[in-house]
């Protein structure tokens, strides 16, 4: 199959929100020191489109990518995952990982590259997109270098089962076994013959729950809330940090 790469109209607006620094530490989140990013669904396209970001180009992205991989347009996107927006600075470096799958659902990602970094990251070139069958395969990225950070737009769809199949991107024989402490998407195992899935209600992954440092924590709530009172924060800002607090938005 051919490349597919992006018109620079559609990806240019996303790519300039991701650069403004401000934006970046307002509205994404830190994933250690070197990466940001956000995760959302198309419930909240008006916040997004609040932030400032181009909600309607991000959509029609999807709509392109599921056309030229002769996709059903209305393919669900991953609920655990959506869409993403991420900005990754130097070191920044993703271990090979898989994604969740529900049963008969294969966790797909397509990761559109907005822009490219001098050394490492995901090998597509700028506004290409990469495939990535998380659900069976794990994927990452080697550490980004130089002086360009990456930045990716990235959609997970979860795909049938039987599209999958199909379309060369699992096994024929590969078979469904419900997620464990021994089948989980995180362990070794014949990717020929199953994929873990979860249920509806994802199982908590003890495995991956990290000690958080209280002091920090607290710190950074306290930091929010003076913000959050502050003469002149942003309308938009305001029910940001609301949210993060786990306050109702203000209409």
């Amino acid at each position: 199959m051919d490349k597919l790469i992006i018109d620079k109209d559609l990806t240019e607006p996303t790519l300039k929100w991701v650069l403004n620094k401000k934006n970046r530490d307002n509205y994404l989140n830190p994933v250690g020191e070197n990466e940001k990013s956000h995760n959302f669904s198309k419930h909240e396209e008006d916040f997004i489109n609040e932030l400032g970001l181009d909600y309607t180009s991000i959509e029609i992205i999807g709509q392109i990518i599921l056309s030229h991989y002769d996709l059903d347009l209305e393919t669900p996107t991953n609920p655990y995952f959506n869409n993403r927006i991420s900005w990754h600075s130097k070191g920044s470096e993703e271990k090979p990982n898989r994604s969740d799958n529900l049963k008969g659902k294969i966790a797909v990602r397509f990761n559109v590259m907005l822009q490219k970094p001098k050394i490492g990251g995901l090998p597509t070139e700028e506004n290409e997109v990469g495939l990535e069958v998380r659900g069976v395969q794990k994927y990452g990225f080697t550490p980004v270098g130089g002086v360009k950070n990456m930045v990716l737009l990235s959609i997970e769809y979860h795909v049938d089962e039987d599209v999958a199949k199909l379309k060369g991107w699992m096994h024929v024989d590969c078979k469904p076994i419900e997620s464990s402490p021994v089948w989980n998407k995180d362990n070794s195992y014949n990717e020929d013959k199953y994929y873990p899935y979860i249920t509806d209600i994802p199982k908590i992954d003890k495995a991956k729950i990290e000690v958080l440092n209280k002091e920090e924590e607290m710190e950074r709530i306290n930091s929010l809330i003076i913000e959050l009172y502050e003469d002149g924060t942003p309308p938009v800002r305001v029910n940001h940090i609301r949210k993060i607090l786990g306050y109702a938005p203000r209409e």
